[in-house]
C-alpha cells in the first residue's frame, strides 16, 4: 500500500465526504469560519483521500462547554485536533497513527490537543504520546463523558 500525506488543497468537500454524517453536520456549515485558520492533512492511496484530520488554530464555534472551559491551550500554543477519521475500508491498518506521526514530523515543536468521547480511544492517544490532561464530570451537566488529551514533543 503507498500512500501520500498531504495538505489538502482545493475542495474540502474531499475530506468531508468520507466523514460519517453527524461530523458533517457540524464541520460543512462552519468551515467558512475556520477555512483561514484551520488545515486539513489527508492520507491518500491512489489519489483516493482514505484518513485524514483537521488542524484548528483557534477555538470552533461548536465546543462543548467542557472544551471551551479548555479553550485557554490555544494561548499555551497547543493547537487543537477534531475530525480525525479513517474510511471505513481502511480500518486496521494503522492509518490515523500514521497520520499523527506525519503530523508531528511536519511541525516538530507544535503542541496538540484533542478531545475525546469514546472511552476506548483513550489507548490508541495514549499509545500516539498523548496524554490525559483533563477528565469531564458532571461539571457541565453533560450527558456524554469527555476526555482532553494533550501531545507535547520532547524538545531537547
Amino acid at each position: 500500500m503507498e500512500i501520500q500525506f498531504e495538505k489538502l488543497k482545493g475542495n474540502p468537500n474531499q475530506f468531508f465526504d468520507i466523514l460519517p454524517n453527524d461530523w458533517k453536520i457540524s464541520i460543512v456549515p462552519n468551515w467558512i469560519f475556520y477555512k483561514k485558520t484551520a488545515t486539513i492533512y489527508v492520507i491518500k492511496e491512489n489519489n483516493e483521500i482514505i484518513c485524514g484530520g483537521i488542524v484548528f488554530t483557534e477555538k470552533l464555534k461548536e465546543m462543548t462547554p467542557f472544551e471551551i472551559s479548555h479553550a485557554y491551550l490555544f494561548a499555551d500554543g497547543f493547537n487543537y485536533l477534531g475530525y480525525i477519521w479513517v474510511a471505513e475500508h481502511k480500518r486496521n491498518l494503522q492509518l490515523a497513527t500514521t497520520w499523527l506521526s506525519y503530523l508531528k514530523a511536519l511541525n516538530p515543536n507544535q503542541k496538540y490537543w484533542l478531545t475525546i468521547e469514546e472511552e476506548q480511544l483513550n489507548y490508541f492517544y495514549k499509545k500516539n504520546g498523548f496524554k490525559l490532561f483533563s477528565e469531564s464530570h458532571n461539571d457541565f451537566d453533560n450527558t456524554i463523558k469527555e476526555w482532553i488529551f494533550t501531545y507535547t514533543p520532547n524538545i531537547s
